[in-house]
């Protein structure tokens, strides 16, 4: 599911000449979902680059004032026009919803975002998160960029949709599902939680 190898092709639009393969490929993924921002592990993740080469394309989409980098990672410029892409994939990812639930009336989205933002669950890495009036997204994605979780909290309504490249990844992105949904309903039971080394226990 790397997107070094989803991208088979790219058509440069007329307003994006300048734009080589590897650029519209980054961009392809900050727009998948205008309001995320990525974390730049994140990004190298599922992109499947390098980290030099990773580093260099997005200082050069910030040079044109396409890509915005914060404190959390980086995001699409939101002043500029929507991004068209011409490019193919091998394959589209399968995308199953595997947790809807609902979550206490008293739970605090701003406790649990900081909580989770940037957190570590076995082999599942941080990938971004947005954080709009339709809804909190926290999203992850192992280390081999085969299987991603998006989790979302709107109206206090959990969903855990997983997404992955091939039915063999299935059984793991489960897993990974009900392992993410166990630690946030422990969170959400509690105002505040003990820190070790600035890390959640």
């Amino acid at each position: 599911m790397s997107g070094s190898n989803l991208l088979q092709s790219c058509e440069l639009d007329a307003d994006h000449e300048g734009l080589d393969c590897r650029q519209l490929e980054v961009l392809r993924v900050l727009t998948e979902d205008d309001d995320v921002t990525y974390s730049f592990q994140g990004l190298r993740r599922k992109l499947g680059l390098h980290q030099e080469v990773l580093s260099r394309t997005l200082d050069r989409l910030e040079d044109q004032d396409l890509v915005v980098r914060t404190n959390d990672g980086y995001r699409i410029n939101p002043n500029k026009d929507a991004f068209r892409f011409g490019y193919v994939t091998e394959a589209t990812p399968i995308e199953t919803k595997v947790v809807t639930a609902c979550l206490p009336c008293d739970v605090n989205v701003s406790f649990v975002l900081n909580v989770l933002k940037g957190k570590w669950f076995g082999e599942l890495r941080w990938l971004g998160y947005s954080n709009t009036p339709s809804g909190l997204g926290l999203n992850w994605i192992t280390e081999d960029g085969r299987i991603q979780l998006r989790t979302k909290i709107l109206k206090k309504t959990l969903t855990i949709n997983v997404l992955y490249g091939s039915k063999t990844d299935q059984e793991r992105a489960t897993i990974s599902a009900y392992e993410l949904f166990d630690f946030i309903t422990r969170i959400t039971k509690q105002k505040s939680i003990p820190l070790q080394n600035g890390i959640p226990n």
